[in-house]
Formats: structure tokens, sequence, C-alpha cells
């Protein structure tokens, strides 16, 4: 069927064309006018008696080398402006840019043709002109809506960090991410040229109003459509062939096909949305999953009781996320999913999805679940009303405010009032609950809730899956965090590769694992390493450092007075509740986020606060690791190249030097050649990574910042990097700064921690002390708790 839509697309679109380029080597002689309108030929005749057979050959050309010129006019002045505008980091810049594009967007096209009508020279010339400057506002405008995530984010930064040519950085980039895009826009651009062209020849701009014109002549017959229909319908039918056969085409080129599963029998139809005493809820049975070169699932098979909590376990790239979307019915690209599932009695399959409301799906990152431009309030309402559509107003209100009470969210109206930017992590997160409940949902799926949370905020996620599962909800979670499973997990399902290795109860699978990666995966953490001795010279050095962010036409401060110093060698670790400002201290350390006020030395070398100001050399003195090393890579580009950048830019080597260096850092940290030669797509998260701190390495860095590097990791894959950070860090000399949330990465690697709570220092010391027998009641709330204490299985 896709490949019958392409070719039917390709014709569509080839016609027209054809018509276009070779129509007036085919028209011949003009022939004798008649009648308007007669049936004079083998079309008939047009308004003024010509023949509508020769118009069409001959007016195929002038609309659409006018609307190709007037598009890709518009697009190369356009897209650059609107590249301009995501990638500066001068409000100003953006502010002259785009405001005057918003007034030429305010003022109508029409009012815009007529002004030029009277004004401006007829001729094609300015007609491409007009009409390029029509859609060039809103080509722009486009542009720096899909460039700015891209402009903006860890991919870009990195690169910011070795200074990486604007060339890689710009259309290599941004350009390749956003390409899509305008593709899928040039289609419809081109169309609306096509009609402006039309528009424009009727005022006298560009093609005389009788001249033989597609689009003119749709307009200027159809005063005659009955009485010669030709005469329109066949121009009108081939500016409609270009138009449909034009987004087929780029339809092909952006989308791809997601094969269905098969339907199961069907279900005998039971009642109650709930099953009754131990009756499964949901069962699954033998599913599998596979694209063309590889098996996803393999023959999975479990049940879930309502009431209970069942962890999915294992290592990055085992299935987990696969599962989750075959239970929410969900088709992926090129994948084929057989086995059966089924809830509350309802077959499951792409075809036939669970019905909206049954299941309850908080992600990773839960603000990516809520509506950016509405009040929660709003929403909130309008879900009780589908839910009741009979209820009246405070009905709907005393059940949300229900809700509310039930996740631990205020009710009031300044509450609701809010839109999800501003609410915490923990509050998007216990909002996306709240959704689930008020649409009834019978299952809830959640997936890694604790990752980059704080130990305070892991605790009371812990309460809250326990909560639901009291109130007979199932809850199926998906977590690399094994603290949190030991607390609330009734069943866990190991899964290895994409096949099920081990499935059990809790308590048996935790005490008596009997698969080796089972072992490994539960396996403690590594021991922590003796302790480097200290030089009495600190080598990192930040003074009085204030830092904040903009919020709304406002500065609000999330950095206040910061003071650390980080002899050579040493690991310091930041701890600190989410929001703390532990990241932007990372950040302003490494030039990325510019400090308000106070320094940062290094070596008794003072840094600008702008990584653009700073000199080469200090650029590669001071890496950074992000979080999320999949989101800092270029994902157009092989591993190795972005890998090599670091030393072809910091240290002058050459294209061949940098490659060698690459290829020797990646094989230390365990990556061949055969695997770091791919796209950053190919490889796990694990060895992206991986990855991640062989490109920091390229620079030959004094000081690696490493701002989470661990969440989101299952347990093997975690101690490997810390291994491996330790062993870098050990060998090469490094002064190490972590951000983490996760008391054993600071047990294993730190020497120092400081404590910070709303941007200020509130406790600081040695590791040995602070992890052991910590005075302030924030460092032992971050580092002595366990999300054990929030309740276990044994307490439902």
């Amino acid at each position: 069927m896709r490949r019958l839509r392409t070719l039917t697309g390709a014709v569509l679109l080839a016609v027209p064309l054809a018509l276009a380029a070779f129509g007036p080597l085919l028209a011949g002689e003009p022939a004798d006018r008649t009648f308007p309108f007669s049936g004079d030929g083998v079309l008939g005749t047009d308004f003024v008696g010509r023949d509508v057979g020769q118009q069409v050959l001959l007016g195929g050309r002038s609309v659409v080398v006018v609307a190709v010129c007037a598009t890709m006019l518009a697009y190369l002045v356009g897209v650059p402006v609107g590249l301009l505008a995501a990638a500066t980091r001068r409000r100003w810049v953006d502010e002259l840019l785009m405001r005057p594009l918003d007034l030429t967007l305010a003022v109508p096209s029409l009012l815009v043709l007529i002004l030029l009508a009277a004004t401006a020279p007829p001729g094609q010339l300015t007609l491409v002109g007009i009409v390029a400057l029509v859609g060039l506002p809103e080509i722009a405008r486009i542009t720096r809506a899909a460039a700015l995530p891209l402009a903006h984010g860890p991919a870009m930064e990195a690169m910011r960090l070795y200074r990486e040519t604007w060339w890689r950085r710009g259309p290599g980039y941004v350009g390749t991410g956003i390409r899509r895009i305008l593709l899928a826009d040039a289609g419809v651009r081109f169309i609306g040229a096509m009609y402006l062209v039309a528009t424009a020849s009727f005022l006298g701009i560009g093609v005389a109003p009788g001249a033989a014109d597609w689009a003119v002549m749709v307009d200027r017959n159809r005063t005659g459509l009955f009485l010669q229909p030709w005469a329109v319908a066949v121009p009108a039918a081939l500016i409609i062939s270009l138009a449909v056969g034009l987004n087929l085409v780029t339809d092909r080129m952006l989308t791809t096909r997601a094969i269905p599963s098969p339907a199961p029998a069907p279900a005998q139809a039971r009642t109650g949305d709930r099953p009754q005493g131990n009756e499964a809820l949901l069962q699954v049975q033998e599913l599998a999953a596979r694209t063309v070169d590889r098996t996803l699932l393999d023959g999975i098979s479990f049940r879930l009781p309502a009431g209970e909590i069942l962890a999915v376990i294992g290592a990055s790239g085992s299935g987990k996320t696969t599962t989750a979307r075959a239970l929410l019915g969900e088709g992926t690209p090129g994948v084929t999913r057989t086995g059966t599932i089924t809830l509350a009695g309802q077959p499951v399959t792409t075809a036939t999805p669970p019905k909206p409301g049954t299941v309850g799906y908080v992600p990773q990152q839960p603000v990516a679940a809520l509506n950016p431009v509405r009040r929660i309030g709003a929403v909130l309402h309008e879900i009780a009303r589908h839910q009741a559509p009979d209820g009246s107003r405070s009905a709907h209100q005393r059940t949300v405010a229900a809700v509310l009470e039930r996740v631990s969210l205020p009710a009031d109206r300044r509450f609701l009032r809010r839109f999800p930017h501003q609410l915490s992590g923990g509050q998007q997160q216990r909002l996306v609950i709240a959704h689930a409940l008020l649409a009834h949902a019978v299952l809830l799926i959640a997936d890694e809730p604790t990752t980059g949370q704080d130990a305070l905020t892991r605790n009371d996620v812990a309460r809250e899956l326990t909560k639901l599962a009291r109130e007979g909800i199932a809850v199926i979670l998906l977590s690399h965090d094994l603290h949190l499973v030991r607390a609330v997990a009734d069943q866990i399902l190991v899964l290895h590769r994409g096949a099920a290795i081990e499935y059990g109860p809790a308590a048996e699978v935790l005490a008596t694992p009997r698969h080796r990666d089972t072992r490994q995966l539960l396996a403690a953490p590594p021991a922590r390493p003796t302790a480097v001795v200290p030089e009495d010279r600190p080598l990192l050095q930040v003074t009085g450092l204030s830092a904040t962010h903009r919020d709304g036409g406002r500065q609000r401060e999330v950095l206040r007075d910061v003071s650390l110093a980080v002899p050579a060698g040493q690991c310091l670790a930041v701890v600190g509740r989410s929001g703390s400002g532990k990241t932007t201290l990372a950040r302003c350390i490494a030039g990325l986020h510019p400090a308000r006020t106070g320094d940062v030395t290094l070596g008794g070398h003072h840094l600008a606060t702008d990584l653009d100001r700073r000199q080469r050399h200090e650029l590669g003195a001071i890496q950074y690791v992000f979080q999320d090393a999949r989101a800092s890579f270029n994902p157009y580009l092989p591993v190795l190249d972005q890998t090599a950048g670091p030393a072809r830019q910091l240290r002058n080597a050459t294209p061949e030097q940098a490659r060698r260096t690459a290829l020797r850092l990646l094989e230390r940290v365990g990556l061949a050649e055969h695997a770091v030669i791919q796209r950053p797509d190919r490889l796990s998260g694990g060895e992206l990574h991986r990855a991640a701190f062989a490109r920091a390495l390229a620079g030959e860095p004094r000081v690696l910042i490493c701002d989470e590097t661990t969440a989101g990791l299952d347990s093997v894959t975690q101690h490997g990097i810390l291994t491996l950070l330790d062993e870098l860090r050990r060998s090469l000399h490094l002064t190490v700064v972590v951000i983490s949330h996760d008391r054993d990465v600071v047990a294993h690697l730190a020497d120092q921690i400081v404590v910070l709570d709303n941007g200020v220092v509130v406790d600081r010391g040695p590791a040995d002390a602070l992890l052991t027998h910590a005075d302030h009641p924030l460092t032992r709330a971050l580092l002595h708790s366990d999300p054990a204490t929030a309740g276990a299985p044994s307490d439902r």
C-alpha cells in the first residue's frame, strides 16, 4: 500500500511538471480565436475564445517557474534569518530580527498585493519578490521554532565546549535536524505560492490577466464553468495533481509505517472493570516483538492482579520500554508484534488499544504528558466532565479536589491556575497520576519515576505507588532504582536481551536470584577505593558565585554566594534537593551559564564567566559530561567523528591525529572501532556514556564535571561507569566534580561533599564524615535515607 501511494504521488507530480517543462514545445502555433466557451477543439475554448488544450500546454511553465522561484527565494532568506534568531544568545538580536517579521505577518497578504500592485512595476520578477516576501515571515518563524530546542540543547552545548566550527553547528547539526519540518512545510508553501500567483495576476502583477497560466485560467474561466467545464477543470486538476503528488512524495520521505500486531482470538466478556479476588487484571502470553534484523522481545508472559506492583527490571536495551508500549497498544515503525495481551478481559493490540482512561502512563519526564499552554485546573475539570457529563460543576470540583488530595497536591484556586512548567518535577509526576485517577485507570505504568530525583522525592514516589496499590490499582514499575524496587514491588520480572530470565515474588527473586545476569543486576555497588591524598593548593576554586535564571520578565536568583575549593586529583560531590542549584553551579564553572557575581579560578588563573570569551586552552581544561549522554551527541554524525572534535579544535590536531586520539580514548573506555563508526542511535545508553567520557578526555582536561552521569542506567552499567571514572581520575590525575542524587555514587567517588539548599551551601566536609554522621538535617535526609522506609509490600 505504501509503495502504491508513493507511486501514485510520483505520477501525479510528474504529469504537471512534464507539461510545464515540455508543454510549450508541443503547443505549436497559436490557433485562431472563436466564440468564448464553445465546443471547438478537444477541450473547447476559454473566456476569450482561445483553444483550452493549447492554453493548458502553454500555461504550466509560468505558474510553476514563478512559484518555484518564489518559494526558493523565501527559504533562502527565511531559513538563515530563523536560524540566526534561534542560535543567538543575545536577546536584542532575536527581537531585532523577529519583530519586523511579526509586523509583516500582521498585514493580510491580499492587502500587500494590492499595495504593491499600485506601486511596483508589473513583471515576473516583481511577482517572485512579492510572493517570496509574503512567505518569508512564516518560514522564518517556523525555522526559529524548530531550531530553538536544537540550538540550545545538550548537543549544541557539547559542541560549544570544544568550539566546533559554525558550519558543523549550524547547517550541519541544526539544519539537518529541522530539514524534515522544512520539507513538510515546503510542499504546502509551494501550493500556496501557486494560488498567490493567480491572485497577483488578477491584480495585474506578473502574469497578464489574459495570459496562458493555469492559475489564471481557473480564475478567469470560472464564470463559464457550466458552459465549458474543461476550461476550469483541466487546469484545476493539474494544480491539484501537483499539490497532492508533492505531498504524497514528501510524506513518503518523512514517515515510515508501523506494522500492526495481529489481533488475538476474541476474549470472553467479563463483568466489571476489575477482576475479583486473585483473578489477573492483566495477562500477557508469549509477547514477542521483532524487527527485520533483531529480536526486541522473545516470548514474555506474566500476570498481574489488581492492587499489586510488578517491577520490570533489566539492563538498558533489555525490552522494558517495548513491553510498556505493547501494553499501551502503541505501534512502533518497523516492529512486528505477536502474542496476546488481555486487560480487564479485553484484548489489547495496536488496532484495539485500551479504552481511553483505562491505562495511566507516567513517563520518565512527566512534563511531556502535560499540555504546556493550558492551566492544570482546566485540564483536570475537563477530564472530570468527560467521565461524568451529567454531573454539576460543583460535583466536578469536589471530584477534582478529592483526587488532588489522594495524590498530596493542593486544590486551591491559586494552584489550579498554574501552568505545568510552574510545578516541580515531583508535582508534575503526581499531577499525571491525578489525571489517571480521574479517568478511573485500572492500570498505571510508571517509567523510571525516580530518575534524577533526590532521596526525599524518591521516598515520596515510593509512598505514592504503595498508596495506589492499596486502593486497588495495578502498577507496573519500569525502573533501574533497586532501592525503590525493594521497597514497593510485589512481583519482579527480569528482562535480558528481550527474554524473561526470571519472574516471581519480589522477596524470592531478591533473596535467591537464580540467573547469573540477575545476580549481576542485584549485586552491591563496587567497594569504595582508597582516598586520594590531597594537595595543599586547590586546583579549582569558586568564590562568592551568584547566578540567576530568567523567570518571565524578572531575574530569579538560584545561587547565592557559593564558594568551594577542590584540590588536584580529588573528587567533589555536590548534592541537594531537585532545584537547589546543583546543575546551575556546574554549568557556571564550565562557562555554560554566566554567573552574575563571583569568580572561578583554575590553578590561580581567572576564567571568564562566559564560555565564548574563554581561550581554547581554557575550554580544554574544563570539560563537561552531560546527564543525558544521548542528547549530547549529534544524531547525524558517527560517534568517532564527534569524539575527535575536541582534539581537532582545542589541541590543533590534524584530522588524522584527532581520529587516532579518539580511537585510543574510545578503546580505553571499552568501545571498539566497529561500534563507534556508527551514529549514536546504534549505541546503547551505557555505550554513549562511555563515549561521552572519551569525548571529554580528548580535550585533555584538568577538571571533569559529571552531571548525573549514571542517572537512568541499570546497576551493571552504572557500576561499570563508576569503576571507569575512578580509574580515569587516578591514572590521569583528574579533578572531578560530580553532581548526583545517588548515595551509592557519592559514596564510591567523593572525597569531599558540598550540600546545596535553595542555592546556598548549607553543609560541607569530608565524604566519610558526612556519609556516616552528618549534623545538618538535610544532609542526613539526602545521604542517610532509604526508599524502603516509605513502605514495603508487606505493609499492604
